[in-house]
């Protein structure tokens, strides 16, 4: 019998937790309780869940979806499946910064440690595949910040904390599968301390 919990409507990371174990982790947007009573092929006794009236932060879907994958990553619960590797947080945060000029998926994955953008210095093109047989290349617009930092070492945006700065930006929705040509260059600069 699982403990029925008060969960208001709001932005959440959850756990599912059967004999004091982590069996699995998720995160919704909205209706939490129905969403996570959804769940009715997983054998599961608890509930517990990170609200973002405590966090702020999870408000904003990249960052809750990040951390999600991060504590995926860490706890490895039984039912999640999940076998994606959280860039790191600087890595999230470039990616984040250059999402703004231009949020394709084609190119810039916040979730993944794949960079396709940074491969070199020199790389000039980027591939955006419309359809299964045909591909075209548009010239890689980012500012390419990636070329004067050193993502190992703390990042600022303007000399303000990337997190803070970033959470509290009006996110760009994805531009999954369309082609867009036009990148909009960043005023803020991304920079070591």
């Amino acid at each position: 019998m699982v403990k029925t919990i008060n969960i208001e409507n709001e932005p959440l990371i959850y756990f599912l937790f059967y004999m004091g174990v982590i069996v699995y982790i998720g995160e919704t947007e909205k209706e939490p309780g129905k969403r996570i009573y959804q769940h009715t092929d997983k054998k599961f006794n608890d509930v517990k869940c990170i609200s973002s009236k405590k966090l702020g932060f999870l408000k904003n879907k990249y960052f809750r979806k990040y951390y999600e994958l991060r504590l995926i990553n860490r706890f490895k619960p039984k039912y999640n499946k999940e076998t994606t590797k959280a860039p790191s947080l600087n890595l999230f945060f470039l990616k984040m910064f250059l999402w703004f000029e231009n949020p394709n998926p084609q190119w810039i994955v916040p979730l993944s440690v794949y960079s396709p953008f940074m491969i070199s210095k020199y790389k000039k093109f980027l591939e955006h595949i419309y359809n299964p047989k045909k591909s075209r290349w548009v010239i890689n617009g980012y500012t390419k910040v990636w070329n004067n930092i050193d993502i190992n070492k703390n990042l600022y945006i303007d000399n303000q904390n990337p997190f803070k700065f970033l959470i509290n930006e009006k996110i760009k929705p994805s531009m999954a599968g369309k082609l867009r040509k036009k990148f909009t260059p960043r005023k803020e600069k991304l920079h070591n301390g």
